[in-house]
């Protein structure tokens, strides 16, 4: 079931859209909510302005595509929401249908229509013409005639008002149609280049995943480690991606070095920073552990030791050194895939 909701409307609005808002609950026009607000004025106009000012603080604005319409463009949109809506109570269910169409293709390129794009992209012009000028007009000549001899009454001998109007909107409909698809299918161009451009990053590099986790880890420790800390694992962050480059291009995925340093930057340095940073601060920096360390002095001990480790095993791969880089992967193997620190144990 459909539950209806209080909320401003910033597509009907003079002020702030409560009266917009109100008249869309309960559905009646907002000029008689305004009317009615305008005489309760006489009455008491305290209250009347203590309600107003309580509604507009409860209630939120509605989201629209319009909200942030310059308020010229709102007035026009306004009003040629009230033209079709009369239109529609006379015409025919075919031409009413056609109405609405045309309303749904200019909802959406109203952002289009404002002056300053206008002035950016003069081909925008005939389309705000279009909608705002000879929309308005032909409208309101169907308005101005009697229902019966709109739909009944040839003009010239040929048509009907509303058959005129049909076949003038017709053309219409077909013009937002084709500029909608057009300014539409640019975006969408721009939106699916910027994909394929950001599919072939990750393609051609592909620490890519790597990196970005190392920068998130970076993001949450941001000003909660010691700016020692911070630096430490910046330099391995740098350390991790020099060696996952190397490695990829140079051995299979079932590599042990390989395995360990894309496990220190997915689950080992993510885990230790985050548990280290789980710590009450006046235990991490004070109290002691078993081996009469802090675990901040722990911590620091093991990304010296990381930072060290994997500065030489760059070196090492980057060296072509296979003895140096045997003895590093065993260290990482055992020092930090396999073994724990005190406070990750406990």
């Amino acid at each position: 079931m459909n539950k209806r909701k209080f909320e401003r409307d910033p597509d009907d609005r003079i002020i702030t859209g409560v009266c917009g808002g109100l008249a869309r609950y309960f559905g009646v026009s907002s000029r008689l909510i305004r009317f009615l607000f305008f005489i309760s004025v006489f009455f008491s106009f305290s209250l009347t302005f203590w309600i107003y000012i309580l509604f507009w603080l409860i209630a939120p604005m509605r989201h629209s595509i319009r909200e942030k319409l310059s308020r010229e463009l709102r007035k026009k949109a306004r009003n040629l929401d009230r033209l079709v809506k009369d239109a529609r109570e006379r015409a025919s269910p075919g031409l009413s249908e056609k109405l609405l169409n045309i309303q749904e293709l200019i909802e959406p390129l109203l952002p289009e229509l404002e002056s300053r794009t206008l002035n950016r992209e003069p081909e925008l012009r005939p389309v705000y013409e279009a909608a705002f000028v000879h929309l308005p007009d032909l409208l309101e000549n169907f308005l101005r005639l009697p229902a019966n001899y709109a739909k009944a009454t040839p003009i010239n001998g040929v048509k009907t008002a509303q058959s005129q109007l049909t076949d003038e909107l017709q053309q219409l409909e077909r013009t937002l149609a084709n500029v909608t698809k057009g300014r539409y299918g640019q975006k969408f161009a721009k939106s699916a280049d910027a994909l394929d451009s950001l599919s072939a990053r990750f393609e051609d590099d592909p620490t890519t995943p790597y990196r970005l986790k190392l920068e998130s880890l970076q993001g949450r420790v941001a000003g909660r480690l010691d700016p020692e800390a911070t630096a430490k694992i910046e330099s391995i962050k740098n350390s991790l991606l020099a060696a996952l480059n190397r490695l990829i291009q140079t051995v299979d995925g079932s590599d042990p070095n390989l395995y360990n340093v894309k496990q220190i930057a997915l689950e080992y340095l993510p885990n230790t920073v985050d548990k280290y940073l789980a710590l009450p601060q006046g235990l991490a920096d004070n109290e002691p552990l078993s081996l009469g360390k802090t675990a901040q002095a722990a911590f620091h001990e093991q990304l010296d030791l990381l930072d060290g480790t994997l500065t030489r095993m760059v070196t090492s791969l980057y060296q072509e050194d296979a003895q140096g880089l045997l003895i590093n992967g065993h260290f990482l193997r055992d020092k930090f895939i396999d073994g724990q620190l005190e406070w990750m144990g406990k």
